[in-house]
């Protein structure tokens, strides 16, 4: 079998298609994106129930499908283009993404979704279980990491549905889900510099099995030593960034920031 240019997996079962647009809560009030349309199963629910219906495509081939499949429809925009480099901000002030997306770019097209938040209402997206995992993870959770913290960050997270990998033509190697990305007006933590909030996090999860002491070394200047134990901003560098919650990230980027030479 001859495989696919991009690494699409494409959605078969139309009542799971109408099951995200259900989950997704598109309404005749609603502009509405779709990310990689493919053959177009989603595509046909989301056009039904949003007021307008923009799907970006980049496989030429499947553009053609699609251009035959939805010929004549109104308020039916295709563009041809990559998903990881589009400016989300040319489609309007205010849109819902409602996508299965390619596996491949799942995770860097959700981030610059992120860049683009002030556009979005919000995203319902399916991508791999073990990145949502990732996605939805706690403090002290194996999954919990860098990219935990930068969505959870940012947006406000609800996991809403898992789909089998039987479900797809050709099946991947593993399920996927579908979880919901509502963009938050601000952060759910008060952070003084982004810029140096992110740092430390991404520092932190460095190497995951490193003590904060180990991984934040770049600023040990500002470590405090109290009957033996290290600890910066009042936070026991013993620890590992996994047992961390965002809002010890704050406190620790918060204190850094203010305590910078």
């Amino acid at each position: 079998m001859k495989k696919r240019p991009f690494g699409q997996n494409f959605l078969k079962d139309p009542a799971i298609a109408q099951e995200i647009v259900r989950l997704a809560q598109v309404t005749a009030e609603d502009p509405v994106l779709e990310i990689g349309p493919g053959k177009g199963i989603l595509t046909q629910y989301l056009w039904e129930s949003a007021k307008e219906l923009t799907a970006l495509e980049i496989d030429k081939k499947l553009i053609i499908e699609l251009n035959q499949k939805f010929a004549g429809k109104e308020n039916f925009h295709l563009i041809e283009a990559d998903a990881a480099k589009f400016d989300y901000g040319s489609l309007g002030p205010r849109f819902k993404v409602v996508s299965n997306l390619p596996y491949y770019a799942a995770t860097h097209i959700v981030k610059r979704l992120i860049d683009y938040r002030a556009h979005i209402t919000d995203m319902t997206v399916m991508m791999q279980k073990e990145v949502v995992d990732r996605l939805v993870a706690h403090p002290g959770q194996k999954e919990y990491g860098s990219l935990s913290v930068f969505i959870q960050f940012h947006c406000e997270v609800e996991r809403l549905l898992e789909i089998d990998k039987m479900e797809f033509s050709p099946p991947p190697k593993i399920d996927s889900s579908l979880v919901k990305l509502a963009p938050l007006s601000c952060p759910k933590v008060q952070v003084e510099n982004q810029k140096t909030f992110f740092k430390v996090v991404n520092a932190a999860f460095m190497h995951k099995r490193k003590m904060l002491k180990n991984n934040l070394i770049d600023w040990q200047n500002q470590f405090q030593k109290q009957n033996g134990q290290m600890s910066l901003a009042g936070i026991d560098l013993s620890r590992r960034g996994e047992t961390l919650s965002l809002a010890d990230f704050a406190t620790l980027a918060n204190f850094i920031h203010a305590h910078h030479d």
